[in-house]
C-alpha cells in the first residue's frame, strides 16, 4: 500500500492534529485533510466532524446501503 493511500485512510482527527502540531491553523489543516479526501476547500475550513461524516456517507453509498 502506498503512503498516500494509507494517509487518506487515516482518521481525519489524527491527520488534522498532526498538521496543527506542525504549525497549520485549524482551518488550513481541515481544508488540507478535506482535499486529501476529494473535497474542495471551504472558505471557513472543514471541521473534523464534517469530514468524518462525509466519509461515513461515502462508505454507505459505496457499500450499497444507501442510494446515490
Amino acid at each position: 500500500m502506498s503512503s498516500s493511500t494509507s494517509t487518506v485512510n487515516a482518521p481525519a482527527r489524527s491527520m488534522v492534529w498532526h498538521l496543527e502540531a506542525g504549525g497549520w491553523t485549524e482551518r488550513e489543516a481541515g481544508n488540507l485533510v478535506a482535499l486529501a479526501h476529494g473535497l474542495k476547500p471551504a472558505r471557513s475550513g472543514w471541521s473534523v466532524r464534517e469530514i468524518e461524516h462525509l466519509r461515513f456517507l461515502h462508505s454507505m453509498v459505496q457499500s450499497g446501503r444507501i442510494a446515490r
